[in-house]
């Protein structure tokens, strides 16, 4: 049966390790995304939002837990079949937008999809 549901989080952990200390940034988080939901994350400051994302994006992995985007199972992905599903499905704006100067707006936003399978027309 087909689902809804685009992001699945299942008691997600991520876990910094020091020398003798280890710290939770996220601890036993689970979450589903359906397809039209709109979500807000917000907290104080330190307590996860941005590690959340970042796993969310592809961009860190959790130390525990499972993460499935569209029925795909994030832990079985290599780096490159990250970005891929990462280019194909999840977009970002981030606080420092890193955009490059020398190319309009229009140009930056449209960017991403260059690098697309197959290459978008430019118009």
């Amino acid at each position: 049966m087909k689902t809804n549901t685009l992001i699945s989080l299942n008691k997600i952990a991520k876990v910094y390790r020091g020398q003798n200390v280890e710290t939770y940034a996220l601890k036993d988080i689970s979450l589903n995304i359906n397809q039209g939901d709109y979500i807000c994350i917000s907290g104080p400051s330190g307590c996860g939002k941005s590690t959340l994302l970042s796993l969310l994006g592809l961009l860190d992995n959790p130390t525990a837990g499972d993460y499935f985007i569209k029925e795909v199972d994030t832990k079985t992905l290599d780096m490159d079949q990250q970005a891929e599903l990462r280019n194909l499905h999840i977009g970002f704006i981030f606080q420092s937008f890193n955009l490059i100067d020398e190319l309009s707006v229009f140009d930056n936003v449209a960017l991403p999809l260059t690098y697309r399978e197959p290459a978008m027309s430019p118009s």
